[in-house]
């Protein structure tokens, strides 16, 4: 009995759950590298690819020791995320038998992208770059399996290795052809809606991924005219092509090429892992799960229903400071929810400075909410001390030092957090920081 009950106090918290993910897909590739060298299984089928064929033992060793590192810290860093997540209040989602058919319907919504759908442009160009590299994923996951068999399981040769072929080179011609497209709209014919949400970070992620598209294709066309232009390559409606364009090289010149364009791919690949967390990338996990996770028993923006205040032993009810919201609390930043310290006078060390002080005004200016505008907020600096409770729809304004929450149009709710809009405005909810 007292067993029993250990093992229902025990659960695993959400931040815990995802550094385990990150961890086993890095042991997955440790293991990976180990068996491929320990077997070191090759097929022998006419029609087939080596793995790794021309590449250096060196460079294979610092492949599967850099991947898995950096697997972890980018599980790591999805981690503190989660633990973000949680520092609103608790919420409850329990996925049941009433609400998982809704759930699931939600979730293949957000992985098939259907709002965007609506738009035409933006449809195809997201589609294009998310379907195109989420198989290329698959055909690269697909060979490394391969790779792993023994001779006698080993199933990428003949026809089966001419369709995987052909489809990897389609999924790369749609991946390349999304990234062209993302490059046109915002950067040549600057949509409004996408010119005013552009950041540097946009520009780098485009980059990346077209290298990564482009030296991928470059990789496999020295790889086919280093092998001598087998007929059955072909089937790579790509790459076939291109190595035409240089089968004139020497062999030293070919394998040279195909090493430094293997080493610019790998890094390229890299790079998309290290940036995946911190950048706008990870929305390809958290809006399907945004959609599964959100609440639709209560009407958007609907308040909760009051306890019977005769019976209740609450001290207080509502909202008294910002983490008592289903928030996602400190939004993009990993620091507890705000305090006195959030405050310009306290944050800069200085005596709170009356409303109508020129001093207050000139912090107003500098990107904190104007006092005496309740319900009106300044455009803030970006990453600023108040930029969170931007993000959050929370409009406050400073007082004597004080931070002081006049308005709340809209919280996010829940883990990972939905962003609702309230439908009245609350004027009674208010927090003050000590």
């Amino acid at each position: 009995m007292v067993a029993e009950r250990t093992a229902r106090r025990i659960r695993v918290s959400p931040p815990v759950a995802t550094l385990a993910i990150g961890i086993g897909f890095a042991v997955f590739t440790i293991a990976s590298g180990i068996a491929a060298t320990v077997f070191a299984f090759r097929d022998d089928a006419p029609v087939s690819r080596e793995v790794f064929g021309g590449i250096p033992d060196a460079w294979i060793v610092a492949f599967y020791t850099v991947i898995p590192i950096v697997l972890v810290w980018g599980a790591w860093n999805f981690s503190l995320r989660v633990r973000n997540w949680q520092r609103g209040a608790p919420d409850r989602r329990t996925t049941t038998t009433k609400n998982v058919g809704r759930r699931l319907r939600d979730f293949r919504a957000g992985v098939y992208m259907r709002t965007l759908l609506r738009d035409p442009a933006a449809g195809l160009m997201h589609s294009l770059l998310y379907f195109g590299f989420l198989v290329l994923f698959a055909v690269t996951n697909v060979l490394e399996v391969d790779h792993q068999l023994p001779p006698g399981a080993k199933f990428l040769h003949g026809d089966v290795y001419r369709v995987f072929a052909l489809v990897g080179d389609v999924a790369g011609l749609a991946f390349v052809a999304g990234i062209l497209l993302a490059v046109w709209r915002r950067y040549v014919q600057r949509v409004y809606r996408i010119r005013i949400k552009t950041r540097p970070e946009h520009a780098f992620i485009l980059g990346l991924f077209l290298v990564l598209g482009v030296s991928g294709f470059l990789t496999e066309a020295f790889r086919i005219a280093e092998a001598g232009r087998p007929s059955f390559e072909r089937w790579s409606i790509v790459g076939w092509p291109l190595s035409g364009l240089v089968d004139g090289l020497s062999t030293s010149a070919l394998a040279d090429w195909h090493r430094t364009l293997w080493l610019v791919h790998i890094v390229a690949f890299t790079g998309f892992l290290v940036i995946l967390p911190v950048t706008m990338l990870r929305h390809m996990f958290t809006s399907p799960l945004n959609l599964y996770l959100r609440d639709n028993d209560r009407p958007k923006g609907a308040m909760r229903p009051m306890p019977n205040l005769a019976e209740t032993e609450l001290e207080t009810f509502g909202a008294a400071v910002v983490s008592d919201f289903h928030v996602e609390a400190a939004a993009r930043h990993r620091r507890p929810a705000p305090c006195a310290a959030a405050a310009p006078a306290a944050a800069r060390r200085m005596p709170p400075a009356s409303p109508s002080t020129p001093g207050d005004r000139a912090q107003d200016r500098g990107g904190h909410g104007r006092v005496g505008q309740p319900g009106r907020l300044a455009a803030p600096r970006h990453g600023g001390r108040d930029d969170h409770l931007l993000r959050l729809g929370v409009r406050a304004h400073h007082l004597r030092g004080d931070l002081v929450v006049h308005d709340v149009p809209g919280m996010r709710r829940g883990l990972p957090g939905r962003q609702s809009r309230s439908s009245t405005r609350s004027s009674t909810c208010g927090a003050t920081c000590r």
